[in-house]
């Protein structure tokens, strides 16, 4: 009796459909699922199955996952939630997706349906005071406690946003930064025993050396035209981009004003909340949206210019995002078609050419949400084109995510650094003195491969390039 009862199988658990979340039947994202005809196109163009070569770690293994969890047949356990975040969410699946997948909406849904459950497993789990058990959920308290601080507080308020990056510029500037490496007290805290052990090196080498004042002045809410107005725009200025390189939104406004806009930039606005539905934040990222929209449909604008292609890639989703609200989604539509990124509307539009000639040899990296996000390739291209004095030269795989992929390079280093250096083999090989982008993530992940391997590179936006040539032809 006793080998009997040794030898009866314990039944597995049952599983159950989830019961909320966009993973389930009969929803816009199952419909979704359900348009992958499991060709495999995708599977060439995933830098994550490129590297790993598993098949749950490239799109279609991930919709296979998805759909599974949405029928019942899987649950959103630690498997599901490690290839559901491995994904840099660059979207060259859907590039060259021959049904026209929606990844983008499809990775952003999986992530979203992963904070619900854990958020609900957390709340539901039975108390456990084994040590191994109080050890993990100290790392998981300190985990959410980062994350809450950085999708709840920082990113929505400019107040806390503009402190944080005040006190990370005095760490640098102060001479700070040089004596906790001098004295090995920054290698004595990465070595602490925490969550964070052994990963504060890369969001340091990240962040070094950031430019411009320590609260970075506010675009001015109303700038005119120069000449005769022909249009009227309004201006998002982000989050980072604002913090980081604040002078290219300066560039911007000057290059739109020197082509007959009316430029608004309203002091209201709030972050677009692209990081947030990246990450499966989009309760929060929804409400950004409609603050954003509330703000921007009091001003009478032409066009919304982003000069931030992750940002313009969601601000142009937000009809998608709010699909479901019956006060916002006609409002969203209407937003989101006003969307415009710098280069698509500069192209779209008969340009001022009073250029003056800038001498430099160029190649440029395609952001993955201009190019898979919004479908822009070319008119970057063209406008760089169009800049006396301006050489662009081929770049191996320019449209190869580089690793950034909006906070990846902070949550999945490893990856990303693997990303990052087939990138700048490339950058290399181009003989280029700058590198041109249009991401602000991007820009700074480029620009740490340069530092790691002691190139001579600079990395800007192109409005910059045109700005500087406006510039010089006045």
């Amino acid at each position: 009796m006793n080998q009997e009862k040794m030898h009866t199988p314990i039944p597995a658990p049952e599983l159950r459909p989830p019961d909320k979340g966009p993973l389930r039947r009969h929803t816009h994202t199952y419909d979704l699922m359900r348009q992958c005809i499991h060709c495999g196109f995708c599977l060439p163009t995933c830098p994550t199955y490129a590297v790993l070569g598993v098949e749950m770690d490239s799109p279609r293994g991930r919709i296979y996952q998805m759909q599974a969890v949405a029928d019942g047949r899987l649950e959103v356990d630690s498997h599901f939630i490690e290839h559901m975040n491995c994904c840099v969410g660059c979207r060259a699946c859907e590039t060259v997706c021959p049904s026209g997948v929606q990844f983008g909406a499809l990775i952003e849904a999986a992530r979203e349906q992963i904070q619900l459950t854990t958020q609900e497993i957390a709340t539901l789990r039975e108390p456990d005071t084994s040590t191994s058990t109080v050890q993990a959920k100290r790392s998981s308290l300190a985990v959410t406690a980062l994350r809450r601080f950085f999708f709840d507080i920082m990113l929505p308020s400019r107040l806390v946003l503009s402190l944080v990056f005040a006190g990370l510029k005095i760490y640098q500037r102060s001479g700070l930064q040089n004596l906790a490496h001098r004295t090995k007290i920054f290698d004595a805290i990465n070595n602490l025993p925490t969550p964070f052990k052994g990963q504060l090196v890369a969001p340091e080498a990240l962040m070094n050396g950031i430019k411009g004042d320590l609260i970075p002045r506010k675009i001015a809410e109303y700038t005119p035209a120069i000449g005769q107005r022909r249009y009227r725009v309004g201006m998002i200025t982000g989050c980072i981009m604002d913090q980081v390189f604040h002078d290219i939104n300066e560039a911007t406004v000057r290059v739109l004003s020197a082509n007959g806009c009316e430029v608004i930039t309203p002091p209201q606005q709030n972050c677009c909340g692209a990081l947030h539905v990246h990450a499966g934040e989009a309760k929060t990222g929804r409400n950004l949206a409609r603050h954003n929209i509330e703000v921007f449909e009091q001003h009478n604008v032409d066009a919304i210019i982003i000069n931030s292609a992750g940002c313009g890639s969601t601000l142009k989703e937000y009809e998608h995002l709010l699909r479901d609200d019956l006060a916002y989604a006609k409002r969203a539509q209407q937003f989101s078609t006003k969307v415009k990124d710098i280069s698509e509307f500069l192209f779209g539009i008969d340009m001022n050419t009073q250029f003056g000639e800038t001498n430099h040899v160029v190649a440029y990296h395609d952001a993955c949400h201009l190019l898979h996000g919004q479908k822009i390739k070319e008119q970057p291209r063209q406008l760089l084109k169009s800049l006396p004095g301006i050489t662009i030269v081929d770049l191996k795989e320019a449209d190869w995510c580089c690793g950034s992929a909006g906070i990846y390079n902070l949550t999945n280093q490893e990856m990303a650094q693997e990303l990052l250096d087939r990138k700048m083999n490339n950058i290399a090989a181009t003989g280029a003195s700058i590198i041109v982008t249009s991401n602000p993530g991007c820009m700074m992940q480029i620009a740490m491969g340069a530092r790691q391997r002691g190139l001579e590179l600079e990395v800007m936006h192109p409005i910059q390039l045109l700005d500087a040539s406006y510039r010089t032809g006045c």
